[in-house]
């Protein structure tokens, strides 16, 4: 298998400190997915939330215009999601920290950029920033799609309750993704769209006491399996300990 740590920064485990309650959705949390090294210096987010006025309450939205460019505080309606949870997300900024741009904290990535083909490939990484690890309530994450040009594909949605988190903004990311029996709803809409379907992402979060929130959207067949992580940390040893042989000789 593939993979790319030098842009992921990411490390396989085999399970995740949150306890999370069960939700039936077409975006799912995978427990056995579980990512780290996700700091904003190392992997730029396609979302970010933020508790205005110490609110418990974040939701925010970005698109994609008509001209392809990135669009912030507008979100679709549930209509426009495919098996609809029933949450809306909020319209406006309040929740959107600053600065709005293409950049760190916000991005439309295309599935050509990260390597997708296929709907199974995709996944979100949720990073929660929470004091002393408490925990969050996903009510929505909805997964939006595009053409180049800003033509709306269709979307998806999930939620998912996290008893805990992993204090500090990189500390770790749970990671969700399309639920088996919804790839095939998913795949005519990058087939449609070619390797430049722009991808967007919508959410609102409860219980929320600290932040950022963030998403990002990655390929998700480019984490190593925990096997495979574990053959490259040997083989850095190994190259590190013939390296300083050769110094001492």
């Amino acid at each position: 298998m593939k993979f790319k740590l030098s842009l992921l920064g990411v490390a396989a485990a085999a399970a995740a400190v949150a306890t999370p309650q069960l939700a039936s959705a077409s975006l799912v949390f995978d427990t056995n997915i579980f990512v780290t090294g996700q700091g904003f210096g190392n992997v730029p987010r396609d979302l970010t939330l933020s508790s205005p006025n110490n609110d418990t309450f974040e939701s925010g939205a970005v698109g994609v215009s008509a001209t392809g460019t990135i669009t912030f505080g507008v979100p679709i309606t549930n209509a426009q999601v495919f098996d609809s949870n029933g949450v809306q997300t909020v319209a406006g900024t309040a929740s959107m920290p600053a600065p709005l741009a293409d950049d760190q904290k916000y991005g439309i990535p295309t599935i050509g950029s990260l390597g997708i083909t296929s709907a199974d490939q995709i996944g979100i990484v949720f990073n929660a920033t929470e004091p002393a690890g408490n925990g969050v309530n996903v009510i929505d994450l909805t997964l939006k799609f595009y053409t180049a040009a800003g033509v709306f594909l269709g979307a998806i949605d999930g939620q998912q309750s996290f008893a805990s988190t992993i204090p500090g903004n990189g500390g770790a990311g749970f990671v969700f993704r399309i639920s088996p029996d919804e790839l095939d709803d998913v795949n005519p809409w990058l087939v449609a769209g070619g390797a430049t379907t722009t991808m967007a992402l919508e959410a609102s979060i409860q219980d929320a006491t600290g932040g950022p929130e963030s998403f990002a959207i990655l390929n998700i067949a480019a984490i190593p399996e925990p096997e495979a992580y574990a053959l490259v940390l040997a083989g850095l040893g190994a190259i590190g300990f013939i390296s300083r042989r050769r110094r001492r000789t």
